[in-house]
């Protein structure tokens, strides 16, 4: 078995770059609010469970899931329900998949990330830059808003027209949203493997009310905003990151 491949369940993959791809096509075959059928709503309670125990306890854990989705128990005890593609909280137009369940009697929903299933968790940094755009959500969300009082809104890039769900909001280039942050921890200093957050919905908040408040502060500054259809953020998304390379030196 190659040293980078990844068993789920009874699947061997041969990368994680072809788990990903498994399982977004798995995402992107069902519209928002849509509930998994069962073969399909197997892999993912696999993926969700899979350190849980040997790969072929997992297979048959998740079988037995499954099985029981049309079920009523008497008691109600604690189980999934079902497995359902639905929107995420913050990012209206990104799918995700949530586990419908029942906790002492009471029915719940809980978002599942199947990247950090196979990736791990995120790194000090993508926590600190996901708590700096929970930071600012609303202050971008009211931008949008005003924007789309004046309609009709087009994309900047294409000039075509595009509806509230068609469109994303562009921190136009250079000052990315991540040249942003960056310049955010090294103007104060940061040492960001030191940061406390809380946790709603997946969603990293800063446990430092004051810190929100500074990055706000600093983003509001420096940000230069513009409306961009879905399709052209994609393609934006890629050519305006900034990655290091191994010629990158620093100043000691």
């Amino acid at each position: 078995m190659s040293r980078f491949s990844i068993t789920i369940g009874s699947d061997t993959y041969s990368s994680k770059t072809a788990a990903l791809k498994f399982y977004k096509k798995i995402l992107n075959k069902y519209d928002f609010e849509s509930k998994l059928n069962r073969e399909d709503a197997k892999y993912i309670i696999a993926l969700a469970f899979k350190e849980c125990g040997t790969p072929e306890e997992i297979t048959e854990f998740s079988e037995d899931v499954v099985s029981g989705f049309n079920e009523v128990f008497e008691g109600e005890e604690d189980r999934i329900l079902s497995v359902i593609v639905d929107r995420h909280l913050e990012f209206r137009t990104t799918k995700c998949f949530y586990f419908i369940g029942l906790t002492d009697g009471k029915k719940t929903r809980d978002i599942f990330s199947y990247r950090i299933a196979i990736n791990g968790l995120p790194s000090d940094l993508q926590k600190f830059s996901r708590a700096c755009r929970f930071a600012v959500k609303k202050r971008i969300r009211q931008y949008k808003i005003q924007k789309f009082k004046n309609r009709p809104v087009c994309c900047v890039i294409s000039g075509n027209v595009v509806e509230w769900e068609e469109c994303q909001i562009d921190h136009k280039a250079p000052l990315t949203f991540s040249v942003i942050v960056k310049s955010f921890m090294v103007a104060n200093n940061l040492d960001i493997s030191n940061i406390e957050y809380n946790y709603s919905n997946s969603m990293e908040i800063f446990v430092d009310g004051s810190l929100a408040e500074k990055f706000d502060d600093f983003h509001k500054k420096m940000a230069v905003l513009r409306i961009v259809s879905s399709n052209e953020n994609l393609k934006l998304s890629g050519s305006a990151r900034i990655k290091p390379s191994k010629n990158d030196d620093v100043l000691v």
